[in-house]
């Protein structure tokens, strides 16, 4: 679908984001039950109810499983942002593109630390055996060093509101985002060695622990997708459905790769959760089925409010389970978990959606300037009186930008 600024725009991919918010939001409520939070925490031989069992380590755990769903995350914005940059004209545009990332990232960020602190002065949190010890490492009183440290959005976030920490490794390829273009639009025959080497980059970073390893070649992927879209459509179109099945349940098992045994994982097993995240942004991507879901109009209002629910859902269950778990912790979530879609929608409304006419403002703004610059400059050139050269055939100009 075509927007109306004009650009085209994969409907079903905001659907995925949404469903990927949804999937973290369903991983910190059950989180947040004592025996589940003790194994998410990390002691795996922690006593499980049978329900509990079949919830951590069986399939059902692809449903609240956090970890794919940032994978996907981090594929879908190097799909989105690459587009613009592989249409001709776009390379010259990065003053503007800068300006609005900035804005678009940073004052929803603010907002939501904002909110957390808030939340924390009110329902200050405390320990307690009623809930996980998983909540129990989000206790902490907030100081100013800390509030400004996670509000720089490149340092390692603090437990105030924890999912920031993702927001680190957005900037960052946000600013690397010219090399990631410069990769995607070369060398585009051979554009599934280009996504082998990243994948490759991604299991060394996962194997020796490496952080910037792990997950800046997983924007790389999600960039070579969306740079190779319509290749990879072509190619998958005449794919039987039998075939997709298969790639669904492939991708849902090796995004749920961490979970499917009590015993530890094996090293390195984010990278193939990176593998299964790619595999399910590749069936939104080219499969009518996944498309249709994406497109539903649940998945597109939780695409749309995503980013904003993934902001604020954390500090406000906390807050909840803090205050009602001595009467009841499934009442305390129940509860929690409703406020905070109201509070997404209304962040959305009231804090990203002016942001982003902020982001949008200011981008045209610095566009405008940029085209003045460069009209000054161009005039101040001494002009030759008449230079006639060759015409050059449509299908080679700016051959060498791709």
């Amino acid at each position: 679908m075509r927007s109306n600024s004009g650009q085209t725009r994969v409907t079903q991919l905001d659907g995925l984001r949404g469903l990927a918010a949804l999937v973290v939001v369903a991983c910190h409520v059950l989180s947040t039950l004592p025996g589940i939070g003790s194994v998410v925490e990390g002691d795996r031989s922690a006593g499980l109810t049978t329900a509990g069992e079949w919830a951590v380590f069986s399939p059902l755990h692809v449903l609240w499983n956090g970890t794919p769903a940032v994978h996907v995350f981090f594929v879908l914005s190097g799909f989105v942002l690459v587009l613009p940059f592989t249409r001709p004209g776009a390379a010259g545009k990065w003053a503007q593109y800068y300006s609005k990332r900035f804005f678009r990232l940073y004052l929803p960020a603010w907002a939501s630390l904002a909110l957390a602190v808030a939340l924390m002065t009110i329902i200050p949190r405390s320990a307690s055996p009623l809930q996980s010890p998983w909540a129990d490492m989000y206790v902490t009183n907030p100081s100013v060093a800390q509030v400004l440290k996670d509000g720089l959005l490149l340092l390692n976030a603090s437990t105030i509101n924890t999912p920031l920490w993702s927001l680190k490794w957005e900037v960052l390829f946000s600013l690397l985002l010219p090399v990631y273009v410069v990769i995607a639009v070369r060398w585009r025959r051979v554009w599934y060695v280009k996504i082998g080497l990243a994948l490759l980059l991604a299991v060394v970073g996962a194997v020796q622990h490496v952080d910037w390893l792990t997950y800046l070649p997983i924007f790389l992927i999600g960039a070579l997708l969306g740079a190779e879209r319509e290749r990879i459509r072509e190619r998958t179109q005449s794919w039987p459905r039998f075939v997709w099945l298969f790639v669904a349940a492939a991708g849902l098992f090796l995004a749920n790769a961490e979970w499917i045994s009590p015993e530890q994982p094996i090293r390195g097993v984010e990278a193939v959760v990176t593998a299964g995240a790619t595999l399910i942004v590749l069936l939104f991507v080219s499969c009518r089925s996944a498309k249709r879901l994406g497109d539903t109009a649940i998945a597109q209002w939780l695409g749309r409010v995503s980013f904003s629910l993934y902001l604020v859902h954390l500090p406000i269950i906390l807050a909840g389970v803090t205050l009602l778990r001595s009467v009841s912790l499934p009442l305390a979530l129940a509860v929690s978990v409703a406020a905070a879609f109201v509070i997404a929608g209304l962040f959305y409304r009231y804090v990203e959606q002016p942001a982003h006419r902020l982001s949008m403002a200011v981008g045209r703004a610095v566009g405008r300037r940029s085209r003045s610059d460069a009209h000054v400059d161009g005039s101040a050139i001494p002009q030759q009186a008449e230079v006639t050269s060759p015409s050059v055939a449509p299908e080679y100009a700016g051959s060498r930008s791709r």
